[in-house]
Order: C-alpha cells, then structure tokens, then sequence
C-alpha cells in the first residue's frame, strides 16, 4: 500500500483543484493484507472516512493512541513556533504600519 497526495484522481466526487490523499494497494510485501480478487485498486478517502478509520484504529490497537498522539504533538509543536515566529513578526512590524498609516490618516 502506497500514500499519495494528488490532484490526479479518477473521481467525480473529489474537486480536481483540490489535494486528495490516494491509498494505492499494491502486491504486498507481508501477510497483513491479502489480494482476493483485483485487478487495480486505489482509494481516496474522505475526512469522514478517515476519521472512522482512526476511531476503529483506537479502538483495536494499543500502540495506535500513543503513536497518533506522538504525531499531533509533533505537529502541534511546529504549528505554535509558526504562529509565535507571525506573531513576533507582526508585533516588529506593526509600529512601522501605524507610522505609515498615520501618514495617510493626516493627509
């Protein structure tokens, strides 16, 4: 199994501008996923599907919950560090804004 992030997908139901992540199911390499019969298949799932995905994951995998946590955490750390790096920006910023809309206030 193969994740992609694509504007390529054959769906009438996906917005062609639109990212889409595609799970394409490949010969597998071990015995935890198993071909019945199949000739080409991929997936593009919805924020629906993907979050029932993640429950029924929850659900039956112990390690599943500390890995995804591991993971927003990771994310979460990188969002704030953006957000305070704009904030600090805009803060360095904004007195040179206000002088510049002074100036056009008074004119």
């Amino acid at each position: 199994m193969r994740l992609r992030v694509t504007k390529d997908v054959d769906s009438h139901r996906v917005n062609p501008n639109y990212p889409t992540l595609r799970i394409e199911f490949e010969i597998p390499k071990d015995d935890n996923f198993r071909i019945r019969s199949m000739l080409e298949a991929d997936w593009c799932p919805r924020d629906e599907e993907i979050i029932e995905v993640v429950e029924k994951m929850l659900d039956i995998s112990p390690s599943f919950g500390p890995m995804l946590a591991k993971r927003l955490e990771a994310k979460s750390k990188l969002l704030w560090r953006l957000l305070s790096e704009y904030a600090f920006a805009l803060h360095q910023v904004k007195p040179h804004l206000e002088g510049i809309m002074g100036k056009r206030r008074g004119s």
